[in-house]
C-alpha cells in the first residue's frame, strides 16, 4: 500500500457516536474489545458520556480521537499517559511511557497497511507529544497477530507477554522508543 494518503485525527464529537457504535458492533472489532456482551445501548451510553467529557478517570484521562483517511472517518484511536492508570503502569513497569489502542472500524479499509501508516503518524504526531513520554506502549490480545504484524512493521517490538490482572485479559505487550524507526 502507498503512503500517500492524507490521514489525520479528529477529537471525538457527539455526532460521532453512531459510527462509534456501529464500528464496536461489528464481529472483527468486538472481539478484540470486549464488547460483544453488550447490549448497543450500553455502548451508546458509554460513548455519549466519553463525548461529553464525563465519566471515571479512564474516560477523563484518555483522549480519543476518530480516524480519517482521506477525507473518510475510518475507526477509533486513543492516547493516554500510563501515570495516569497506576495499577496498569506497576504491570507495564516501563516509566515515561505514554500508550495507544485503535481500531478500524469500517472493514473496506482493513487488511490494506493503513493500520501500519495510521499507529506510526499517530506515535509521532500525538503520543510523543506528550510532555516526558519517551517510550509508547501498545497490548494487544496474544491472540490478534492482524494487529501485533501490523505494530510490528509500524516500529513496535514485544516486552513481554502477562496476564493483566488490571484489565483482566492477556497482553502481548510491545513498546517503541522515541526516535526508535
Amino acid at each position: 500500500m502507498s503512503a500517500r494518503h492524507n490521514i489525520s485525527f479528529r477529537p471525538i464529537a457527539p455526532e460521532d457516536v453512531p459510527n462509534l457504535v456501529r464500528w464496536q458492533g461489528e464481529v472483527g472489532v468486538a472481539v478484540w474489545w470486549g464488547e460483544q456482551d453488550k447490549y448497543q445501548d450500553e455502548i451508546t451510553a458509554k460513548w455519549v458520556r466519553r463525548t461529553g467529557g464525563a465519566g471515571d478517570d479512564y474516560d477523563r484521562n484518555t483522549s480519543r480521537y476518530i480516524i480519517v483517511v482521506d477525507g473518510n472517518d475510518i475507526g477509533h484511536i486513543q492516547s493516554y499517559e500510563l501515570r495516569h492508570y497506576p495499577e496498569h503502569a506497576a504491570e507495564v513497569d516501563i516509566p515515561n511511557s505514554g500508550g495507544l489502542d485503535l481500531f478500524i472500524g469500517e472493514s473496506e479499509w482493513r487488511d490494506r497497511g493503513i493500520g501500519t501508516l495510521v499507529v506510526r503518524k499517530f506515535v509521532d504526531d500525538v503520543v510523543f507529544t506528550l510532555p516526558g513520554i519517551e517510550t509508547c506502549i501498545i497490548d494487544p490480545d496474544p491472540a490478534n497477530k492482524r494487529a501485533i504484524r501490523s505494530y510490528e512493521k509500524a516500529g513496535f517490538v514485544h516486552v513481554k507477554s502477562y496476564y493483566s490482572e488490571t484489565n483482566h485479559e492477556n497482553c502481548y505487550l510491545m513498546r517503541q522508543e522515541r526516535g526508535q524507526r
